[in-house]
């Protein structure tokens, strides 16, 4: 039996990468460890953003590849230089991309959301009941689910607070009901700042 080593096949068709825009972010979540998050880092321009994206082309192109990469905080969205950083991207580099995926707190406008749709393929939702507005949160998805093709893809990531287990149900109502996809994600709470929740979130949903 020859068992020589004729050729190595990537397994994906695309080259994968997690990208970590920066920990900068406008929640303070009692279970986020402060390697996720703070309210003091400054933000990356887009200039640093754009030479970054630049160097891991280079370093890679050889591998004759689609780039899928999932973009990720702190919070993204924060950043003023962020949608102005893949709007160039998909400008400058559609025909090497498999897909841009994002994952937020929801924390951002409709607005914003909607015009972020326009370059990016997936959104990933995260539900952090201590600090968000239910409502707002819950009508920005639904308006988007209702906005997007079938191209696009909204997923929630419902955190499994122990306080707010009840407030879940109707989580999962709603989404049902949409058609929106979700997952209830255990927490670990190892990481967590302190041993209490701020409960600053307006929880607010009508159904």
């Amino acid at each position: 039996m020859d068992s020589r080593i004729v050729r190595v096949t990537p397994t994906e068709e695309y080259y994968s990468i997690t990208w970590q825009i920066g920990i900068r972010c406008n929640y303070d979540c009692m279970y986020c460890s402060p390697n996720w998050h703070d309210s003091t880092s400054k933000h990356h321009s887009l200039e640093t953003l754009q030479e970054a994206w630049v160097r891991i082309y280079e370093k890679t192109q050889d591998l004759n590849l689609l780039y899928k990469i999932s973009f990720t905080g702190g919070e993204l969205t924060t950043s003023k230089h962020f949608l102005p950083f893949v709007i160039w991207l998909r400008e400058n580099y559609a025909d090497k991309l498999f897909k841009l995926l994002v994952t937020t707190n929801g924390s951002a406008t409709f607005n914003y959301y909607s015009k972020m749709f326009k370059v990016i393929d997936n959104i990933s939702f995260s539900v952090h009941s201590e600090q968000f507005n239910e409502q707002k949160f819950f009508d920005t998805v639904v308006r988007l689910k209702q906005l997007i093709n079938s191209s696009k893809f909204i997923h929630i990531d419902i955190m499994d607070e122990f306080w707010n287990r009840d407030r879940i149900l109707l989580y999962k109502d709603l989404l049902d009901k949409h058609s929106i996809s979700y997952t209830v994600n255990e927490i670990d709470y190892g990481f967590q700042t302190r041993v209490y929740p701020i409960l600053q979130g307006n929880l607010n949903l009508e159904i």
